[in-house]
């Protein structure tokens, strides 16, 4: 899936979603997933848990496994603003720090389509270091 972090069991929901990392570096992370038939809702497009699912895991490894961390964290708080029906096949996430400090960060985080560019979604997330 990626190679930040050891593949995730094959049932779990990080295998459900079938992202992968397709580039990070410090204090940034984009991801990668292709709208599959159980990621989308009665109206053909990806479901909006799926695209929140996404940006909280961007992030998350925008915040320190995008620069080889590996200290567990948890999700605070997270913000999210739905621009757009994402009908598209492939999606990336987008996860950058705002701000980091010893305990919490911040970060920016927003879904776009592969081929256009166009926002599905976009937000803040605030996670807590544990």
């Amino acid at each position: 899936m990626n190679d930040i972090l050891p593949p995730p069991p094959a049932d779990s929901y990080h295998s459900f979603l079938d992202y992968k990392v397709v580039e990070r570096d410090e204090g940034f992370v984009r991801l990668e997933m292709t709208g599959l038939n159980h990621h989308r809702n009665r109206g053909d497009y990806i479901h909006g848990g799926v695209l929140m699912s996404l940006m909280d895991i961007a992030g998350i490894m925008a915040g320190g496994r995008a620069s080889g961390e590996t200290r567990k964290t948890v999700t605070v708080n997270l913000t999210c603003n739905f621009l757009s029906t994402a009908m598209g096949e492939t999606v990336h996430a987008e996860g950058r720090i705002i701000r980091k400090g010893r305990s919490m960060f911040f970060s920016d985080v927003r879904v776009v389509d592969s081929e256009s560019g166009k926002i599905y979604s976009s937000g803040q997330g605030a996670y807590k270091y544990l």
